[in-house]
């Protein structure tokens, strides 16, 4: 393998020099990452959570501060679709926990053992944070009160193609919210936002937010939700007087990045100084040079018929090749948490699937069908 350097790593000789000057005077590191509950991890997603620590447990040698690793479990994903009148209308996967259509378990426990064996392994502490926790957290509403006062402002931002910013209530009889949010109108009030939308059953229904306490609940779409996260990392910087970090895969990188968090902190009036520091994992591609995605390996399942049933479940890859497949990423993600030049780039599952050291007892990995 050939690590040519891009324009990040002619500047730095390890990737901590991109918190360096963040966590002068900080007590402490805070590194945040999100997925949302879709099924149990892929192999993208374990290498993506398993970089997020080796980031932060190279860190804390490198700076020689306490770290966390806060991972936001987005219960909000959409996990039921209801076509009605030609109008296509959602439940999150918590509104199917709760109304035990869904284990949670089947959601949920793939993360946990993950997140586990990721905390074991670096020596690195994490928080579990659903959704229902983070949308009530006082930044976080504080930014959603700011954004419903300067809808115009945002508009251009979160929503450039049609101008509706989706932050959407659901209905309270059925929980179905309208993905489109065309019926749905926001204001902003003293302490309080306003969400007005239309149940195709139930008929028109209101949600009030709450912005300095917990009542009302609402779902914001990923843009939305992206500057609310780097609100609320700029915040807690302050409040844990905290080096805030946010790593994500790089698909929320580049254009993500330039057209949607970074306009969006200036529009908030945030010094750029105060913004998270953003470190961006390799992406994982799939065998025609796109981000590997579980969620088209489910819609058109002859698109990945080639990959092994190891790399698109978490739970199988350990039952066929136990923790050995661990280690051996976690080996590798080491190596891209100090080196620039492993960092910024992006990796195939070939190169993956030569890295898994396979057990006696479980099945070869044949490169020649990933």
């Amino acid at each position: 393998m050939i690590f040519a350097p891009v324009g990040i790593a002619h500047l730095t000789r390890d990737n901590t020099d991109l918190l360096r000057a963040a966590a002068c005077g900080k007590q402490r590191l805070r590194v945040t990452t999100a997925a949302q509950l879709n099924g149990t991890p892929h192999i993208g997603t374990v290498v993506t959570v398993l970089s997020v620590f080796a980031v932060a447990s190279h860190a804390v040698d490198i700076l020689n501060l306490p770290a966390t690793v806060i991972f936001d479990a987005l219960d909000n994903a959409p996990a039921e679709q209801v076509e009605i009148d030609g109008e296509v209308y959602t439940r999150t996967v918590g509104d199917l926990i709760d109304s035990g259509h869904i284990d949670r378990a089947d959601r949920v426990s793939g993360f946990e053992r993950l997140l586990r064996w990721a905390a074991d392994r670096s020596q690195v502490r994490y928080e579990f944070r659903p959704y229902s926790i983070y949308q009530a957290l006082p930044p976080v509403r504080t930014c959603l009160h700011i954004m419903a006062s300067r809808l115009d402002d945002f508009r251009p931002i979160v929503a450039p193609a049609d101008g509706i910013i989706r932050i959407r209530p659901r209905c309270p009889e059925c929980r179905l919210m309208e993905k489109s949010a065309k019926n749905l109108s926001i204001n902003a009030g003293d302490g309080v936002v306003h969400l007005d939308s239309l149940c195709p059953v139930h008929g028109r229904y209101a949600e009030t937010i709450d912005i300095s306490g917990t009542d009302g609940w609402y779902d914001a779409n990923t843009p939305v939700r992206s500057i609310q996260k780097g609100f609320l990392l700029a915040a807690e910087g302050e409040l844990y007087q905290a080096c805030s970090v946010s790593v994500d895969g790089a698909d929320w990188g580049g254009a993500w990045h330039a057209h949607v968090l970074a306009p969006a902190l200036a529009t908030l009036g945030i010094p750029a100084a105060e913004w998270p520091v953003s470190v961006f994992t390799p992406l994982l591609l799939d065998r025609s040079g796109g981000k590997l995605s579980k969620t088209l390996y489910v819609r058109y399942g002859a698109a990945y018929a080639d990959l092994p049933e190891a790399f698109l479940n978490l739970d199988v890859l350990l039952d066929q090749y136990g923790d050995d497949a661990l280690d051996a990423i976690w080996t590798e993600v080491t190596r891209w948490a100090a080196e620039p030049s492993r960092l910024h780039r992006s990796y195939t599952v070939d190169y993956l699937a030569d890295l898994i050291r396979t057990p006696a007892n479980a099945p070869a990995l044949d490169r020649r069908s990933v």
